[in-house]
């Protein structure tokens, strides 16, 4: 985790092959025995470059450098062979006046003092050896002291984090999942469980059987589409879908993956988390709805009556379609409002809105676009006799007597129709000749309708 001591830089296979190399023997005991006799030759041949005496005087040398260089056992072969070479080849050519025992007397003194000598290097090489060792375990107990230490204080941070990431996790009410390429199966965490209904402990599911069937099937096979595109190219997946929950209620997740790969680079398993977005969708859906629909009524406002006026237009312009545009206001409206007060003239327009929503089809579009002035798109109809049903069935609806706080209204409904394109080519003028036929209406009497024209 980012933050945690990495213990990286402690190779233990450097450290091993250091220690192992520290352990080792000179190079040149591996020749010892060979490096002895070649001593013992260099040291005759050199002696016999020198005057008579001191018959001893290269073999000595000879057998301290190879008992320091090569150990105790070639030295020992050295001694040896340079006492039969001093016995041999050197006593009788430089001490002829000497007896044999003189001679005996001289080489166990030799042997003496080089056994002496023997005995101390190899004590000085076994307290170096044992100095060696101690060195050796304690850069060895650093090590390890080292790499505990690191692993302790990783493992220590890493709960560390753990403590902070779990209320987090919580408090986001994330979930967590790892989806294993191989088995197509999925681990799931206790949110990500709760998140899709499969109850409140983690679990362990297939993603055809079991996942497949719980998602919306607008979101399902893009979402693994999603998903499968991030594998092949290895990178992360970021995807919102639905999920049907067993009680009918419907919950929006969106998915944070990242693709774990092996040694070899191929992509074993996708881990990631879910939070659960339904709140945020929504709360965006509601400013959406609110940004096309009227508060007081939920019919569609005057941007979403617009909207669909100008693809109606457009429709017209390509397929030589026609259509009816209405134009409808609430007649005696101000006197409700004056007389009764602003909240039973919002409550007879929410009775007003229900009777005309009522009476037109699902295909046609209601809308308040201000005030009590309603319009109403009517599509795919023979005009002008459609509109004048239409019409009449509105005014007899809105007509009828209303009960309201205690009080019986009376309202009706004046009526101006323009049909496209006969009354107009663009939504400015098929509107203004209904807004005109609206006003005929009015001034012959209201509680009626007239045509544009």
């Amino acid at each position: 985790m980012s933050g945690a001591p990495s213990i990286e830089h402690v190779d233990r296979a450097n450290v091993d092959r250091t220690l192992s190399i520290e352990r080792r023997e000179p190079r040149a005991a591996r020749y010892g025995y060979a490096i002895a006799i070649a001593a013992v030759l260099c040291a005759l041949a050199a002696r016999a470059a020198l005057p008579p005496g001191l018959p001893f005087i290269t073999f000595y040398p000879a057998v301290i450098l190879t008992a320091y260089f090569c150990g105790l056992g070639p030295a020992l072969v050295c001694t040896i062979l340079s006492g039969v070479a001093v016995w041999y080849a050197v006593l009788p050519s430089n001490l002829p006046a000497t007896g044999a025992s003189s001679a005996a007397i001289a080489l166990i003194l030799f042997g003496i003092v080089v056994g002496i000598n023997l005995i101390l290097i190899e004590r000085m090489r076994r307290a170096s050896d044992a100095n060696a060792a101690l060195a050796q375990s304690t850069r060895r107990l650093m090590v390890e002291l080292q790499r505990e230490t690191s692993l302790r204080m990783a493992n220590e941070q890493l709960a560390e984090k753990t403590l902070l990431l779990d209320p987090a996790l919580q408090a986001a009410d994330a979930g967590t999942w790892r989806y294993c390429v191989r088995t197509g199966r999925a681990q799931l965490s206790e949110q990500m469980a709760r998140h899709h209904g499969f109850g409140d402990q983690p679990i362990e599911i297939d993603v055809e059987r079991d996942w497949r069937p719980r998602i919306h099937p607008d979101d399902a096979e893009r979402t693994l589409r999603d998903l499968g595109a991030a594998i092949a190219g290895r990178t992360k997946v970021v995807t919102d879908f639905r999920v049907l929950l067993p009680d009918g209620r419907v919950r929006w997740i969106t998915g944070l993956g990242q693709v774990e790969t092996d040694a070899a680079g191929a992509v074993t398993a996708v881990v990631g988390l879910s939070l659960d977005i339904t709140a945020r969708k929504e709360a965006e859906a509601k400013i959406a709805h609110m940004a096309c629909h009227d508060p007081l009524t939920g019919l569609a406002n005057r941007t979403l009556f617009h909207d669909r006026l100008d693809a109606e237009i457009a429709r017209v312009r390509r397929h030589g379609a026609t259509f009816a545009l209405f134009c409808l206001d609430i007649d005696r409206f101000k006197a409700v409002n004056d007389t009764h007060g602003h909240s039973v003239g919002d409550a007879l327009l929410r009775i007003v809105a229900a009777r005309l929503q009522a009476v037109i089809r699902t295909e046609d579009m209601l809308a308040r676009i201000g005030g009590d002035e309603f319009v109403i798109i009517q599509t795919e109809a023979e005009q002008p006799e459609s509109a004048s049903a239409l019409a009449e069935r509105l005014i007899g609806t809105v007509e009828q007597p209303i009960e309201l706080e205690g009080h019986t209204l009376s309202v009706s409904l004046s009526v101006g129709i323009a049909l496209a394109p006969a009354d107009g080519h663009d939504p400015l003028s098929l509107y203004n000749s209904a807004d005109r036929a609206l006003y005929r209406a009015k001034a012959q009497g209201r509680n009626t309708f007239r045509f544009a024209g």
